[in-house]
């Protein structure tokens, strides 16, 4: 997940899978690993914008949580 190209993901047929629940769900919360923070992939799910929520290890940099609030997102961390 990144701030400017939101959530994406390197194989086709799972950004489909992923954008049609996404698309159908009253609200998306993302859990993200350390790895997934602040990465792009090359198959766009959805904008950062449209998630509630995203969930990130106690361990997450300031610096990187505050690039995701500026989307817009609430951001929990875990712990």
């Amino acid at each position: 997940m990144h701030p400017k190209a939101g959530l994406s993901t390197g194989d086709a047929e799972e950004a489909a899978v992923k954008r049609a629940l996404h698309e159908r769900s009253a609200e998306t919360i993302v859990l993200a690993s350390s790895e997934k923070l602040l990465a792009a992939s090359a198959f766009v799910v959805a904008p950062l914008a449209e998630v509630a929520a995203v969930v990130v290890p106690a361990s997450t940099p300031p610096r990187v949580m505050g690039s995701i609030r500026g989307s817009g997102v609430k951001v929990q961390r875990t712990g």
